[in-house]
């Protein structure tokens, strides 16, 4: 009884801090009184049936352990949760009962391990105040129990005690004076106004700096390329199938317009498709980011005499952070600039569309853009798209005046033009579409008046799919445009951005319109005038070219769009606008998308795959195994601090097991030396010398033994044990497992 109450110290103080902090992560929310004392009860479980009997010691961890992650992996099935996946969520209390039954033996019983997750756990405490973490009172008063535990626990081992010496019992005898002091902590309130800490905060942030700065500086990758199928910028673009989320910071913006809900941020554009992934090989040297913004002014300015309602001037600053790269990140209608000076030709390259350092850039590069805000949520700007010209001659000069570049033979209005037929011809690719898609597409177009409505119908299109980062990979057969058409529109419907741009940029291009794909960052603002961007901000979208506005952006993946807009704005617009689609704000008057051809959907039934038995059954073992292991070695240490009588009772008890399990076990009413003659007659090869030692030490009053009476025995002991495991594996097992330990 003492060691189990013993154990239940260190069990059940584990349990409640681990439901503290984890209970509001699985979704079973804030933890009450009901919650609190089933996670206990639990717990307590797994303790009473630890204790027993010898067999449970070992089986019961792993036996729960298999089954909560057998149950884990079967709440990922929709099948299995059905309607009581509110209920199911319990289940989590199976699994912080493991965890806390391993953790508070390992606090129990491996002194040094106890020592350090006290220390650590109490340590955490501090920062936890001085920087406001919402931890709850349940986890405080648990750690502090903990804390009293140990302190008390080192306390009683130097402790010169008379009579019962036994720790356990010390141990448990001062617990209900510890939970005393424990439970006042909990129920004792919370002061409304909490300490500042100023001087541990001004150290601890400064300490913070340079530790962040220590730790960006030597992390930053040698190039760009981030690891195939992790969030992040790479100059390359392959459909891997799943990503991973990434969050190191990359970037840092400043100065963020008012009127930009959504920011992005382009890198790396790419013209060619693989079936399996986008490559770059645009080498034009034209400057298109200038020649994008200049026609799109000399436009607006034929357009209308009020171009401050479509478009305005403004100045964004971009710094890199844990970033290493060749590739200048811009905004659309961007002019980028350094220290406030042009760098058009001599401190940046152009190559294809993207923008370039002469080598690469790394952390605490910072350079500052002077770029026009497109009001691309202003229903005036969408028909500005569907009717203003191109640009004229006459009109282009004169906007040049206002880039300073009238006289710079680079920009003419001949080599605008000249980049203008170079991207129709570049960037309009052939796309073929199967018979189904292409009847499909016809159904979903008919109706459109402009390529601008064609665009708006096909992001319209891509936005009822699945958003999903875990979509598998893509087939191996799919080689090309058109196989991977039909695989993502007409059968998977479900991908991350890449899956996404993709199709919409071929799309796009099957109906003569030209487009590109681009990669960048992508967040909202939150109305922040700065902010960091992040490896998990990675996003891909497309954009489309028009001859009186440049390249527009369309983002169609689902859950992403926004764009910029101010008061002139008209947000009564009848359709959705350049990826800033929501189906649930679906106007009325809007076009119906036509039914898309019916896949065949996956029954709702649950297939129990091999993982999941394989996988529980392996996690069973390892923790038998982990625990057999740990009993011995600790069993082994306890065995070898022993007086020589006390090992050797030991080593008899473990010997009169094996006979037990060879069918010789001592008879009643047997003394000690017929037993011996009834062995030596069975076995005449075995000397069994343990048997006069013992009776010796049964019955001599001095009871003092020598060292090699010990030796003695173990030697008995092996030959029994070898013995047995020629008779029968299966015993010689059953002993291993249970009687072996120096513990017994």
């Amino acid at each position: 009884m003492v060691t189990i109450l013993y154990e239940l110290l260190y069990v059940l103080t584990a349990a409640s801090a681990l439901l503290s902090v984890l209970s509001g992560v699985v979704g079973l929310g804030k933890v009450s009184f009901f919650l609190f004392l089933l996670q206990l009860t639990i717990a307590l479980l797994f303790v009473l049936f630890k204790n027993s009997s010898l067999t449970g010691r070992l089986v019961s961890a792993g036996i729960f352990s298999s089954l909560t992650i057998f149950i884990i992996i079967l709440s990922r099935y929709e099948a299995f949760i059905g309607k009581s996946a509110e209920n199911l969520k319990l289940l989590w209390l199976l699994a912080f009962a493991t965890a806390a039954f391993i953790l508070g033996e390992l606090i129990a019983y491996v002194r040094v391990f106890g020592i350090v997750v006290s220390a650590l756990s109490f340590a955490a405490l501090i920062p936890a105040a001085i920087l406001k973490w919402d931890i709850g009172k349940l986890l405080v008063a648990s750690v502090f129990f903990l804390t009293l535990l140990t302190i008390a626990n080192e306390t009683q081992r130097r402790w010169k005690k008379y009579g019962n010496t036994e720790l356990k019992t010390h141990m448990v005898f001062i617990a209900p004076f510890l939970i005393l002091i424990a439970s006042l902590v909990f129920l004792s309130p919370a002061p409304k106004t909490p300490y500042k800490w100023p001087i541990v905060k001004t150290v601890y942030r400064k300490t913070k700096a340079l530790i962040q700065d220590i730790q960006i500086r030597t992390s930053i990758r040698k190039d760009e390329d981030y690891v195939e199928g992790v969030t992040g910028f790479t100059d390359d673009s392959y459909l891997v199938g799943d990503v991973k989320k990434n969050n190191e910071r990359v970037l840092a913006v400043f100065s963020i317009p008012k009127e930009t809900e959504h920011l992005k941020i382009a890198g790396k554009n790419f013209s060619t498709f693989t079936g399996r992934g986008w490559i770059d090989d645009d080498k034009d040297f034209a400057p298109d980011s200038m020649f994008d913004s200049i026609g799109l002014l000399a436009s607006l300015s034929e357009y209308t005499d009020t171009p401050e309602d479509y478009v305005m001037w403004d100045d964004m600053t971009i710094e890199y952070v844990q970033m290493n790269t060749s590739y200048v990140f811009t905004l659309p209608k961007s002019v980028v600039r350094k220290s406030n000076f042009p760098i058009f030709n001599y401190d940046i390259l152009y190559n294809g569309s993207d923008v370039l350092w002469p080598e690469n850039r790394s952390y605490k590069t910072r350079y500052s853009m002077t770029y026009l805000v497109v009001n691309n949520d202003n229903k005036k700007f969408e028909q500005f798209i569907k009717d203003a010209p191109a640009p004229s001659k006459e009109v282009y000069e004169g906007t040049l005046f206002q880039f300073g570049l009238r006289k710079d033979k680079e920009y003419t209005y001949d080599k605008f033009i000249d980049h203008q037929n170079y991207i129709k011809d570049f960037y309009c690719k052939d796309v073929k579409l199967s018979d189904e898609l292409q009847t499909y597409m016809d159904e979903l177009l008919k109706d459109c008046d402009s390529d601008y409505e064609k665009l708006v119908r096909i992001d319209s299109l891509l936005k009822t799919f699945e958003y999903s980062s875990t979509p598998g990979a893509v087939p191996k057969e799919i080689t090309n445009e058109s196989e991977f058409l039909d695989y993502f529109i007409l059968k998977e419907r479900k991908g991350y951005c890449s899956f996404f741009a993709t199709a919409f940029v071929l799309l796009a291009r099957s109906e003569g319109i030209p487009a590109r794909y681009v990669q960048g960052y992508s967040t909202p603002t939150y109305s922040y005038k700065s902010l960091y961007i992040t490896s998990d901000m990675a996003h891909a979208w497309a954009e489309v070219y028009f001859d009186n506005a440049g390249w527009i952006a369309f983002d169609p993946t689902p859950g992403y769009g926004g764009g910029s807009y101010w008061s002139a704005a008209s947000n009564d617009a009848t359709i959705p606008v350049f990826g800033n689609y929501d189906p649930k704000d679906k106007p009325e008057n809007a076009a119906p998308l036509p039914e898309l051809p019916e896949t065949e959907e996956e029954p709702d039934t649950l297939t129990i795959k091999w993982y999941m038995i394989v996988i529980p059954a392996i996690s069973g073992i390892a923790v038998i195994a982990f625990f057999y292991t740990l009993f011995r070695i600790n069993a082994l240490i306890r065995f070898k601090k022993l007086d020589y009588d006390k090992q050797f009772v030991i080593i008899c008890k473990q010997i009169f097991a094996i006979l037990k399990l060879l069918g010789m076990a001592i008879e009643d009413g047997e003394t000690i030396q017929e037993y011996k003659r009834r062995l030596s007659k069975e076995y005449p090869e075995f000397e069994f010398v343990f048997l006069d030692d013992l009776e010796k030490y049964l019955y001599d009053t001095k009871k003092e033994l020598k060292k090699g009476v010990t030796e003695n025995a173990l030697d008995n002991r092996g030959k029994l044990l070898n013995k047995l495991k020629e008779k029968t594996l299966i015993r010689y097992l059953r002993y291993t497992l249970f009687h072996a330990s120096f513990g017994n």
